[in-house]
């Protein structure tokens, strides 16, 4: 099971037994390349962690700690966990900021927290069973450790096929279940005795203000978080395109650094598609990056089709994947990290369908209501869906 995770954590791996209880780990060197060997273990053997991904506020959270009286082993971001829980207890996650997936064992009291970050960048799968629990970052690492192949699940296939994504607890495949974004899950003598959500968005109070006070908290809110987000002991560049989100990325990154970052760009001609490697050259021009714009063949794409099916690990109808794995590939051979700009055309209203005028938005507010207008619907409706799924299918899509 750790070998299949290889491809995520190249550059070490480590394991932890105690009984009938193993953590294994691979480990992608970011912070702290000589001492964040993994798994983590606290001076008095009493909690164990493995974790992938990166805790953002680690210094100012590890500064915290000291003066609560905490001796950390490492300058690992991660070992903050392992102290936040023996400071905080249960609510140590209300402390955390970051992208994660981690395990904490509790020796003593023979409990294993399984938890994901706040909006589940950083995946986690668990499989419960009569005999224990399994999890893995992969699916494709969980299926060594299950004790028989498991089957499709057709619900999980038919809101594949409805929503072109995975989402929710469950997977195509039964027995597996996801670890919600924003959950814990307790896990003691082998049986999982509850899970909690630490964090919800629905539960995030909106702030009203006037447009200058939000413009100016926003400022300095996005400040601060790309100067946590930069923190790496190796270098790292930007996936850049035309549009507003990898831009704004690279307008912030280019004024808190002293060196010109390394930025990658990928573009194509194609029917009813924009060649965005012009617009990615401009705005490399403006911010004085290291550009690297590719112009790969359709060939050359389709070629990495199983490659980028294997990655994915769940079923994902993305076509922009693979212009990306083409992408990782070339900005591999420099660097090991780099930021892109997933989700920053939704917090900029960069696509178009963000920016439809009122009318029209209030017309399909009232033609799908609850969506404020915006795009909510999946591939198939009304008839076409039942045909297609039957009834009980269609009504768990």
């Amino acid at each position: 099971a750790v070998a299949r995770l290889g491809h995520r954590g190249p550059d070490d791996r480590g394991v932890w037994r105690e009984g009938n209880v193993a953590l294994g780990h691979t480990r992608l060197s970011i912070i702290d390349l000589a001492g964040g060997h993994q798994p983590l273990v606290t001076a008095d053997g009493a909690l164990v962690l493995i974790a992938n991904g990166e805790i953002y506020n680690h210094v100012e959270l590890r500064a915290e700690l000291e003066r609560a009286g905490c001796a950390f082993r490492t300058h690992s971001d991660c070992e903050v966990l392992l102290h936040a829980y023996r400071v905080y207890g249960d609510d140590f996650l209300e402390h955390v900021s970051g992208m994660f997936a981690f395990a904490l064992y509790d020796v003593p009291r023979r409990r294993l927290l399984l938890a994901r970050d706040h909006l589940g960048q950083k995946p986690l799968f668990v499989a419960a069973g009569a005999d224990g629990v399994r999890f893995a970052s992969e699916i494709k690492a969980l299926l060594p450790l299950l004790p028989a192949r498991p089957s499709v699940r057709a619900v999980g296939l038919a809101r594949y096929l409805q929503h072109q994504y995975a989402a929710g607890r469950e997977t195509i495949l039964e027995g597996v279940e996801r670890v919600l974004p924003g959950e814990v899950m307790e896990v003691v003598d082998g049986r999982v005795r509850g899970r909690r959500r630490y964090w919800d968005a629905s539960a995030v109070e909106p702030w009203e203000t006037d447009f200058e006070s939000a413009s100016t908290a926003f400022d300095e809110l996005f400040d601060r978080v790309m100067r946590q987000h930069q923190r790496s002991d190796v270098p790292f560049g930007l996936f850049l395109s035309g549009g507003v989100d990898s831009a704004t990325l690279l307008g912030a990154l280019s004024r808190l650094r002293d060196e010109p970052l390394h930025t990658y760009s990928v573009g194509f001609e194609a029917p009813d598609m924009v060649d965005e490697l012009p617009l990615a050259a401009q705005v490399a021009r403006r911010n004085a990056s290291r550009h690297h714009p590719f112009a790969p063949d359709g060939a050359a794409l389709l070629a990495r089709l199983p490659r980028t099916i294997w990655a994915a690990d769940e079923l994902m109808r993305d076509f922009a994947s693979l212009p990306t794995l083409y992408l990782a590939e070339q900005a591999q051979r420099d660097l090991k990290v780099v930021f892109s700009g997933e989700g920053g055309d939704e917090a900029f209203a960069g696509y178009g369908r963000y920016r439809v005028n009122p009318l029209e938005r209030r017309l399909k507010a009232v033609a799908a209501p609850g969506s404020g207008g915006f795009r909510t619907g999946g591939l198939l409706r009304g008839r076409t869906r039942r045909r297609l799924a039957g009834d009980a299918l269609a009504g768990a899509m």
